[in-house]
């Protein structure tokens, strides 16, 4: 949200993000042996899948190799990054997270000043900087706002409920019904699980909230239909059919023709059909394993703050993906809230918690040592 252009935003990931995760994996290596212990099934899942997506090089039709290598490997770092987080700092994750999401909070409250100064509420709403897009960027900070919701801190509940109205204020005005969608289903979903009066209440009042953003837009939100999302599925079928095993490979660019109105669209629009063009079912099947292991975790994990919201999360991203999911190897941007973070987050989950009776803690002298 700091950054209003790309390549600033990237550089500053470099230095406060990769570079560390890289110093980490060369001065403690030994980590990596206890991750494993913690969490093989997940670290299963992602290691094939991202062998098979290095794989399918061989038969894409990009011929810049590096740059996609390069793609995976920013997601390799990414996800030792919460890895590491996890085995060194897991007492410190809530108070981090609270921390990011109020800032975030106060960004949609500057974005909708700015935005709405001028008095025209019919102009969709985004965030600032890299969350600028209304879609986008209003789906990263959905995800921000379901953590946020299910980490209350009893000495601020008065700057909680503020964040949240502020999130949620932002997240009405994007107008993306995908999104909305998304959102209620994640929420009802977690009442069903749960129950209990308050995530009921907080349902009940987005349904209302919904009903009414929904009356006041309706002439807005219906002239733009079903914006060609059952065409584009059918047209998205048709193209896994074509190659439906091995896909196109790694950075395989397609088009998808709308029969109705010779309209060509650049993505699927949904991520479970993108990775299966781009990586044939054997890709889908590898990132739905990843999927599961994280939702599973989040189950295993619900009486615990953190896994109540993280399966929050992870009921929300499956419904965003449905609807506007786009890439999941692209560089690091908006979409990654929605993809690469859960996954993150499960990482952080599985290693922030002692390993299983029956493995042996080989390395948990890194929990007393001091880290800078």
């Amino acid at each position: 949200m700091l950054f209003s252009s790309h390549k600033p935003y990237r550089q500053g990931l470099i230095f406060l993000y990769w570079l560390p995760v890289v110093i980490l994996l060369a001065s403690r290596w030994p980590m990596v042996r206890e991750l494993w212990q913690r969490a093989w099934p997940l670290i299963t899942a992602l290691g094939v899948l991202i062998a098979w997506a290095a794989l399918s090089l061989l038969w894409s039709p990009d011929d810049d190799v590096v740059r996609q290598l390069k793609r995976l490997l920013f997601v390799v770092l990414f996800l030792f990054g919460f890895a590491f987080f996890g085995l060194l700092r897991p007492e410190s994750t809530n108070g981090l997270l609270r921390l990011a999401c109020h800032l975030l909070a106060l960004s949609c409250l500057i974005a909708l000043v700015i935005q709405y100064a001028g008095g025209d509420f019919t102009h969709r709403a985004g965030g600032l900087g890299q969350l600028e897009h209304p879609i986008l960027g209003g789906y990263a900070i959905a995800v921000a706002a379901l953590m946020l919701a299910f980490l209350p801190h009893p000495k601020y509940r008065g700057l909680w409920v503020a964040s949240l109205i502020a999130m949620l204020a932002l997240i009405v005005m994007t107008q993306s019904r995908g999104l909305w969608v998304a959102l209620l289903s994640a929420l009802i979903a977690m009442a069903v699980l749960r129950g209990g009066r308050a995530i009921w209440a907080v349902a009940g009042l987005l349904l209302v909230v919904a009903t009414v953003g929904f009356v006041q837009f309706q002439e807005i939100i219906l002239a733009r239909g079903m914006s060609y999302r059952p065409e584009i599925f059918q047209a998205s079928l048709e193209m896994i059919l074509q190659r439906p095993w091995l896909g196109l490979g790694l950075g395989g660019s397609y088009e998808l023709k709308l029969a109705s109105t010779e309209t060509l669209m650049p993505h699927s629009h949904n991520l479970f059909t993108h990775v299966a063009i781009e990586l044939g079912l054997i890709g889908l099947a590898l990132w739905l394993a990843v999927w599961g292991c994280v939702l599973h975790a989040a189950w295993q994990c619900r009486e615990q703050a953190f896994g109540r919201g993280l399966l929050a999360v992870m009921l929300f991203c499956t419904a965003a993906q449905l609807f506007d999911g786009g890439q999941l190897w692209d560089s690091p941007r908006a979409d990654w809230f929605f993809t690469w973070l859960p996954v993150g987050l499960g990482l952080f989950l599985l290693t922030g918690r002692p390993p299983p009776a029956s493995q042996p803690q080989t390395s948990g002298r890194f929990r007393s040592e001091k880290t800078p």
